[in-house]
């Protein structure tokens, strides 16, 4: 299932929006710690969020500056990126 976009590309549905732009607020953190223990939890978090995003029936792409460096990405994303 694919999910509605409007005009620039972010989602309509509201619940999505928000977790998209929470991976963005979640990926800006991670690059600002320099604690490996904070790092990680962040990187939890975001798996976490994107778990969500899926299960929702989010088939989007992130900005940049929205994603984690690629070996931090969850599994499925880049497999999804390189397949579109």
């Amino acid at each position: 299932m694919s999910h509605e976009t409007d005009s620039i590309g972010l989602p309509v549905d509201p619940e999505l929006r928000r977790l998209e732009f929470l991976l963005g607020d979640l990926a800006a953190q991670w690059r600002e710690y320099e604690s490996p223990e904070r790092q990680n939890e962040i990187v939890l978090e975001y798996h976490s969020v994107m778990e969500r995003l899926y299960e929702l029936g989010w088939d989007g792409f992130l900005d940049w500056d929205s994603e984690l460096p690629t070996e931090l990405m969850p599994e499925q994303y880049p497999k999804q990126r390189h397949n579109s």
